[in-house]
């Protein structure tokens, strides 16, 4: 039994119940049993620990980069990571179908400018009772049609130009925006489609981190969460998706990493997520807790003029990481006793203490 290893001064008092449990210890006694205790903090929210992320471009501060033609990319100007300035080369594509299509801008302005000359034409000689309204009414129609088919091939050429020093099929894909190059999706010799995505641009090196969250905990999301990553960066909620994945339960949100990190797009990760906390919630060291049936207890430490006095507290488990664990008394004790911010709780050797709540 412990008491045979204790001095005679030990005093344990038993309350109405383990949770009013009063043991009284010397510095001595506190030492031999290798008790030490930390002050509890108030909790600034619940952490919910290796949440399943991926690092992500943030959508309002991206740009991708497209052919518009398809062909053969001849040559690549800038690699992933390259500084920009806004109509800075990236690449050059030779295409046929660019070929064809500065062609049809040749030949619609030309077709464009003869309809309108004829139409001119007719509408002096209708002033002049010379030709019928119908024949004049016919080469307008004529004249519009030919200027809304050189509009779309000036259109399809729209921000599109041939490549500098290039041959006449070749057109150059250009930055639209100045920033860095988060992603080459093209290589010398590779073809590409229409509309294919050849580089993914980004105006400033801001991350975002998606990751899901536990269906159940629906309730407590929300924009402006604080999100920490494994390196110690840290950033807040910025979205949360409107429906839950039926093959995970779970529900996806997006957050902003504050200013630049060392995270790149498409790194898989964890993130940390604190859910906001109740009134009266703190945080202990993990190695405070103890089971105790279904119950947890905490001890907490105060001196009395040189003997320490240690009261068994339950709690509320509410969240934990790998250190700490946030808690708050439990439902049922509302005694002014309650665990609060700033008690001292035993973080180490609690658990020497729980025998004695039982001699």
């Amino acid at each position: 039994m412990l008491f045979r290893f204790m001095p005679l001064t030990l005093i344990l008092l038993l309350g109405a119940g383990a949770a009013a449990a009063d043991i009284q210890l010397d510095a001595a006694q506190a030492r031999h049993l290798g008790i030490q205790t930390e002050a509890a903090q108030a909790a600034q929210g619940i952490p919910l620990d290796r949440l399943p992320a991926e690092i992500a471009v943030p959508l309002e501060t991206s740009r991708t980069v497209s052919a518009p033609f398809a062909g053969v990319v001849s040559a690549v100007a800038v690699d992933e990571g390259a500084a920009v300035k806004a109509g800075a080369l990236l690449a050059r594509v030779q295409s046929r179908d660019f070929l064809a299509a500065q062609a049809d801008l040749r030949r619609g302005g030309s077709e464009a400018a003869l309809a309108q000359s004829q139409a001119r034409r007719d509408a002096q000689l209708l002033a002049e009772g010379i030709i019928a309204r119908s024949r004049a009414e016919e080469t307008q129609a004529r004249a519009a049609d030919a200027q809304t088919r050189l509009d779309q091939a000036r259109a399809a050429l729209t921000g599109i130009a041939p490549a500098p020093d290039g041959v006449a099929d070749e057109y150059a894909l250009r930055a639209p925006v100045a920033g860095y190059v988060l992603r080459r999706a093209v290589a010398p010799g590779q073809v590409v489609g229409a509309f294919d995505a050849a580089f993914v641009l980004a105006a400033d090196a801001r991350v975002d981190v998606l990751f899901q969250v536990p269906a159940a905990q629906r309730g407590a999301l929300a924009p402006g969460l604080r999100v920490e990553m494994e390196d110690g960066a840290q950033g807040r909620v910025v979205s949360v998706a409107a429906a839950s994945d039926a093959f995970s339960q779970s529900v996806r949100l997006r957050a902003r990493l504050d200013g630049a990190t060392s995270w790149r797009v498409g790194e898989r990760t964890t993130a940390r997520l604190l859910l906001p906390a109740p009134a009266g919630a703190v945080r202990v060291p993990l190695g405070a807790l103890l089971a105790d049936g279904a119950r947890t207890l905490v001890f907490v430490a105060s001196d009395a003029g040189g003997v320490v006095h240690y009261r068994a507290v339950a709690v509320e488990r509410l969240g934990a990481d790998a250190r700490e664990a946030v808690v708050r008394g439990a439902a049922k004790d509302a005694s002014p006793d309650a665990l609060k911010a700033g008690d001292a709780v035993v973080a180490r050797g609690a658990s020497a203490l729980k025998p004695l709540l039982a001699e």
